[in-house]
């Protein structure tokens, strides 16, 4: 980033050389090639004089006479070659107009960059580099570029953009849980992304382990709903499958998403190495019951729609929040979903990778209470109108919660 603004200013700096220092110099008195012609002339037409004065052919009356003339016609010659005047020389004028520059240049140039130019590729690009492995030993500077780019997030949420690389900054340096809830602000911006939907799945299963299954399948199924042919969420569907042991389904997302790839790619010889697979291997076998039981435990699942008597308050594009709160964390949640009014009657899940905090996830307590809030405003914070609704002492792990929107909030 230092030398990529080193060598803006360099730039600027350069142009201002070849703009200002003109500018600066005073014009110097300039004689017309015109001008210069005729006062030779007269100089030679003098001496001719002069000349015939001393042979005798001129007298001296005579000699009087043609000076006389000469003078004439050198007035009458000379007010014919002088351009008219222009304005006298200011030079506070050429001192202002350099000053102007100097400030004004390098602010055009810096407001047409802000306008048109894209702040985040220079930390997109530095995340490459990363990768690459050619800034090794600089992890300390990726971690305060990520935490100045959540802090900027903080204060402008609605920076599609910037939650993207965010959730991408996270990945790579392995904190998949803050990539989750990056990829949930994107989402919420953007909530029919195929490519979002499947970064999301993809976070969530490095999050835990490899697991597929849950929020996101759901995700994958979401993303395939919206484009059948998405070469990423196809190729996590078939691993899902191949995990659950539905080698059918597998090989169908695996061919399909091998059709759509260049042949010689890196990516569709993966995809030829994982149906090789379906011929010779069998899928990993189930994990045992006891860890299913505790992955269980982590989330909250259940069902949400509005009362039947309010439906016709809600417009389809009203905000709804499902919230779960635990007693020891006061009003603040310990898990969010954010679903449309449209989407409901709809399924639920909450879980930690739904969380407001890394250090208050949903699986930390034993006891809660969901909420469902309607918002016309799209604000978190209830507002005089809102629906609303709660069932309290919900257990972790329990499903088939039956949440309602069913009084107006005054």
């Amino acid at each position: 980033m230092t030398t990529l603004w080193l060598a803006a200013v360099a730039l600027l700096v350069l142009a201002l050389l070849f703009v200002v220092p003109p500018l600066l110099r005073s014009p110097g008195a300039r004689t017309s090639p015109r001008a210069e012609l005729l006062r030779r002339l007269h100089a030679d037409r003098l001496a001719g004089i002069e000349k015939d004065i001393r042979s005798g052919a001129l007298g001296t009356q005579d000699r009087a006479q043609a000076i006389d003339e000469l003078q004439r016609q050198v007035l009458e010659e000379t007010s014919q070659a002088t351009p008219r005047a222009g304005l006298p020389a200011r030079p506070w004028m050429a001192w202002g107009v350099a000053g102007v520059l100097s400030i004004g240049l390098p602010a055009a140039a810096l407001l047409l960059y802000l306008q048109v130019g894209n702040p985040m590729a220079a930390a997109t690009q530095m995340l490459a580099a990363e990768r690459s492995g050619s800034h090794e030993g600089d992890g300390a500077d990726v971690e305060r570029m990520v935490g100045g780019l959540a802090a900027r997030l903080r204060s402008q949420p609605d920076d599609l953009e910037g939650w993207i690389v965010l959730a991408r900054s996270y990945e790579y340096l392995k904190r998949y849980d803050d990539a989750v809830v990056a990829y949930q602000k994107a989402m919420a911006l953007a909530p029919d992304q195929p490519l979002l939907l499947a970064d999301y799945a993809d976070a969530l299963a490095s999050a835990r382990d490899g697991d597929l299954e849950g929020p996101a399948g759901a995700a994958l199924d979401a993303a395939l709903a919206i484009d059948p042919d998405h070469p990423k969420s196809l190729a996590l569907s078939g691993m899902a499958a191949f995990k659950r042991g539905d080698l059918p389904l597998a090989r169908q997302r695996w061919e399909r998403v091998l059709a759509l790839l260049p042949p010689d790619s890196e990516a569709a010889q993966r995809i030829g190495a994982d149906l090789a697979r379906l011929d010779t291997a069998q899928p990993p076998a189930a994990p045992p019951a006891a860890p299913r039981v505790a992955a269980a435990r982590r989330h909250v699942a259940g069902t949400v729609s509005i009362a039947a008597a309010l439906r016709d308050a809600v417009a389809p594009q009203d905000t709804v929040f499902v919230l779960a709160r635990a007693a020891a964390t006061g009003r603040m949640p310990v898990a969010v979903l954010r679903l449309q009014a449209r989407d409901l009657p709809a399924a639920f899940v909450l879980d930690d990778s739904l969380a407001m905090s890394p250090d208050a996830t949903i699986s930390r307590f034993e006891v809660l209470t969901i909420e469902v809030r309607v918002s016309r405003s799209g604000q978190a914070a209830p507002q005089p109108g809102d629906l609303s609704g709660s069932v309290a002492d919900v257990a972790l792990g329990q499903e088939g919660v039956a949440l309602q929107a069913d009084k107006v909030n005054r």
